[in-house]
């Protein structure tokens, strides 16, 4: 039991830093094609792209709705494992 325990945590923990990691280099790009469609958005708009600023901007607004709730959750969380931590510190979590 004890050595099926650690192993799922050790699983549990690797998978959560894949998906932090990945997680990040997603914001990156992101953050990255922000600034890049900030630079172009004037030629965008002269070239009569309006729909095109729209739908873009669009997407970036979903895009960081979705990032600050995820947020939101993990910071709702952290407290309960911080909680849980101190309770039981036998589970090494």
């Amino acid at each position: 039991m004890h050595d099926a325990w650690h192993n799922g945590k050790r699983t549990v923990g690797h998978m959560w830093n894949h998906a932090v990691k990945w997680a990040g280099q997603i914001d990156h790009a992101i953050d990255i094609s922000k600034r890049v469609f900030g630079a172009l958005q004037p030629a965008i708009q002269d070239m009569g792209g309006g729909s095109i600023n729209r739908a873009v901007m669009g997407g970036i607004g979903r895009y960081e709705q979705g990032r600050n709730e995820i947020m939101g959750h993990h910071n709702q969380v952290q407290p309960q494992l911080s909680h849980l931590r101190r309770a039981a510190p036998e589970l090494d979590l």
